[in-house]
C-alpha cells in the first residue's frame, strides 16, 4: 500500500495517509490467495476484506505471483 506524507503549512510532514490498492488474486488447488503490493514490504497476503493474512500460504502460490508479476 503506498503511503504519501500530509505537509504542513511550512512544508514539514505532519503524517502520512496510506492508499490500498486492489489485491491481485493467485488461484491455486481450488483455493484463492490475494496479495497486496506494498512499498515498504512488497507483497503481503491479506484476507478478502484486506486485513493481513495470518495462515501460511503454499511456496507454488508465492512462486506464481512472482512468475505473473514481473
Amino acid at each position: 500500500m503506498p503511503c504519501l506524507p500530509i505537509l504542513g503549512k511550512f512544508r514539514e510532514k505532519v503524517g502520512f495517509i496510506c492508499i490500498g490498492n486492489a489485491p491481485v488474486e493467485i488461484k491455486h488447488k481450488d483455493r484463492t490467495y490475494r496479495f497486496e503490493w506494498t512499498g515498504g514490504s512488497g507483497w503481503i497476503p491479506v484476507n478478502k476484506n484486506g486485513t493481513l493474512r495470518l495462515s501460511p500460504v503454499p511456496q507454488a502460490v508465492w512462486d506464481k505471483l512472482e512468475k505473473e508479476n514481473k
